[in-house]
This record gives C-alpha cells, structure tokens and sequence, in this order.
C-alpha cells in the first residue's frame, strides 16, 4: 500500500521502494506496524514522491548500488524488530 496524505507524509509497506527512497535522500519519519505489516513513512514536504515511485516503476530511477543495498538490510532488520 502507497499513499500520501496531507500531512506531507508517504506511506509504503514495499520495502525495496523504501529503500529506494531512502538512497534517493527522501527522509524516513518513521515506521508503523499493523500487526504483521511494516509501514515506510517517509516526508514527501521535501521531494517529489510521485516521481521518484515513476522512476522506480519504469526502471529509470537510479541510485548507487551500496547505498541501496545497505538501506535494504537495514529496514529489513526494522521489520524483524519485536
């Protein structure tokens, strides 16, 4: 699930998006659950989401690779957090 809402945020639960968009230097407010599910709620203020997600969906978007793949790991340990 996306969504930006009118408090400037944008929400996803698609991990490698986040990671994306963390690489792409949006900033990260924080993560929510919902019992299983981990939401990615990034400060669309300061960037253009829509797009970046475009970019990302296209397959134009780029990024370095060991910035994305560091983003990876670390929201994924995000997620295994009790």
């Amino acid at each position: 699930m996306n969504k930006i809402n009118r408090l400037n945020e944008y929400r996803t639960s698609d991990l490698y998006l986040a990671a994306y968009l963390q690489t792409a230097g949006v900033e990260m407010i924080r993560h929510d659950r919902d019992g299983s599910r981990v939401y990615f709620v990034f400060d669309s203020s300061v960037a253009n989401i829509e797009e970046l997600k475009q970019a990302w969906i296209n397959n134009t978007g780029k990024v370095a690779a060991q910035p994305y793949s560091f983003n990876i790991k670390s929201l994924k340990s995000l997620c295994h957090l009790s």
